[in-house]
């Protein structure tokens, strides 16, 4: 039988599942809790909420959501990082804790709807950065835009020229 206190923690996971861009699993086992701590605090700096989750109560909520085949991931130890910003930036951080720390375990995570195994989390970590695209988008807009303004800036100098060369020509 369902108690309030775990109705409402069903609620707050199916709240943050439904509200997250991206959802990543992990295993912390054999982490400390400094160590979990400083994750915590690399992941808030990208709005990004790594909660340790039960998962029976994990299930439930995957299940109303129609994310069942999550379930086979929800084993041992779980926590979850909700990306409520950039999903790639938690791959990023998360690939890189995992490098330093091979005690953290990346078991699969949820992106638009979608689930991949843990193996995808490096291809998107090597992704870049919603920033990084939006930069190269600007900059390939704007190259031809320079390149205009650079071609009529030309032309009027050297019509000035010309008009210089003429002016002297007249004078003697």
């Amino acid at each position: 039988m369902a108690t309030p206190r775990k109705e409402k923690l069903v609620n707050s996971i199916e709240e943050k599942l439904s509200a997250a861009k991206g959802v990543y699993l992990a295993d912390f086992m054999g982490l400390n809790v400094e160590e979990i701590n400083d994750l915590r605090n690399l992941l808030r700096r990208e709005s990004i909420e790594f909660k340790v989750v039960k998962n029976t109560l994990a299930k439930r909520t995957t299940d109303k959501l129609g994310l069942g085949s999550l379930n086979e991931h929800l084993s041992g130890p779980t926590a979850m990082a909700f990306c409520l910003a950039d999903p790639i930036a938690a791959a990023k951080i998360l690939a890189d804790y995992q490098k330093k720390h091979e005690k953290l375990k990346l078991k699969a995570f949820v992106l638009d709807g979608q689930i991949y195994d843990k193996d995808r989390v490096v291809e998107i970590a090597k992704l870049p950065s919603k920033d990084q695209i939006v930069a190269q988008t600007l900059g390939m807009i704007g190259a031809p835009l320079r390149n205009i303004v650079g071609v009529l800036n030309s032309l009027v100098t050297s019509m000035v020229i010309v008009l210089s060369e003429i002016k002297k020509q007249r004078e003697s």
